[in-house]
């Protein structure tokens, strides 16, 4: 009786995943194998300038957690997010992260067809936009390097991946002043998923020795330079944020003193950021929080987005970040405009 439970449990298993990767309007929603096919290592990055008065925006988007691209709440999270790009008419947009739902069984679950219409989006409005995984981009129907890969395509996404390095995406897009000078540099890591515990995983040693060569090297290119860094999972200086750090403004919600831990694993990264002297901002996603938190310790905001997508919060939104790169000091380089659909 226990092998005619134990091989029922396994044959339902595969019909849950057929379904949840089978065809929604003809087409196929599994993008397993597409990274075998489709290399992002060394893809050109293009790099920016910042306005006559060193400004740079940048609208960061997270946690859209879309179905199949089509569905009424996906529907609704592409409008939000297209009147918002109309509206602010940013320099860069940001998605950090869980952009497409991970484990579901829904029959309208179609990770190809949500993937093509992202970058549908993107393509019609000609915007830029850089993209990092979260832990739930890559569950199922195809690996983070898959949807890397897959969205690689679209002229108007930002990835790349370096040879031999853990994670899908890793990679640095330089802000240059009108002399072709880079006075700013954004910074991109793939903060992984779960371990084979399935607890939440942490950047790995090679992605952290990454992050500092990068640092190190803007750095030496300009002793003034900062870097803003995206991923998905937070830190633990997060928590620290909250019970040592500054609220960035009365108006803005700080990062609470009893916020999540975070991943362990990630102090090492923390670590380097700290080294490096040159880290001003560390914006995330992934915690689903009901309204944006920012706080600054010693020398670094740390913030975090609300989720963006209907399927995930009744009051979606995002954040607008306005970088002035001529500023005397850290504190006064950003600009945080909490932004709900």
């Amino acid at each position: 009786m226990r092998k005619i439970i134990s091989v029922f449990s396994v044959l339902l298993m595969f019909v849950l995943l057929f379904s949840a990767c089978g065809n929604t309007a003809g087409k196929s929603a599994d993008i397993t194998g597409y990274a075998k096919n489709v290399s992002i290592v060394g893809r050109e990055i293009p790099t920016f300038q910042v306005d006559k008065n060193g400004d740079f925006t940048v609208l960061q988007f997270s946690d859209t957690h879309l179905i199949c691209g089509s569905t009424k709440k996906d529907t609704k999270t592409f409008a939000a997010m297209r009147a918002q790009i109309e509206s602010v008419k940013p320099d860069l947009v940001v998605v950090s992260g869980d952009m497409i739902e991970g484990n579901n069984n829904k029959s309208k679950y179609n990770k190809k067809t949500a993937l093509e219409a992202v970058g549908t989006l993107f393509e019609d409005l000609k915007q830029y936009w850089a993209y990092v995984p979260g832990n739930n981009d890559g569950e199922m129907c195809g690996t983070s390097e898959d949807v890397a890969a897959f969205l690689s395509q679209y002229k108007y996404c930002i990835l790349a991946d370096e040879e031999n390095l853990t994670g899908a995406t890793q990679y640095v897009i330089d802000l240059k002043d009108a002399e072709g000078k880079t006075v700013h540099s954004l910074v991109f890591m793939d903060s992984l998923a779960r371990d084979g515990n399935n607890q939440y995983d942490f950047m790995k040693a090679d992605q952290v020795a990454w992050a500092k060569d990068v640092l190190q090297a803007k750095k030496a290119e300009n002793a003034d330079v900062k870097c803003s860094l995206f991923f998905h999972m937070n830190t633990p200086n997060f928590a620290n944020s909250g019970k040592a750090g500054a609220p960035y403004s009365a108006q803005y919600n700080p990062v609470p003193s009893d916020f999540y831990e975070g991943i362990d694993g990630n102090a090492a990264l923390d670590k380097v950021l700290a080294d490096a002297d040159c880290v001003g901002l560390v914006s995330i996603g992934h915690i689903h929080p009901k309204t944006n938190y920012c706080s600054f310790l010693n020398g670094t905001y740390y913030h975090v987005v609300r989720a963006s997508g209907y399927n995930t919060t009744k009051t979606p939104g995002c954040v607008k970040i306005t970088m002035h790169t001529t500023a005397q000091n850290t504190k006064d380089m950003y600009d945080f405009s909490e932004i709900v659909f």
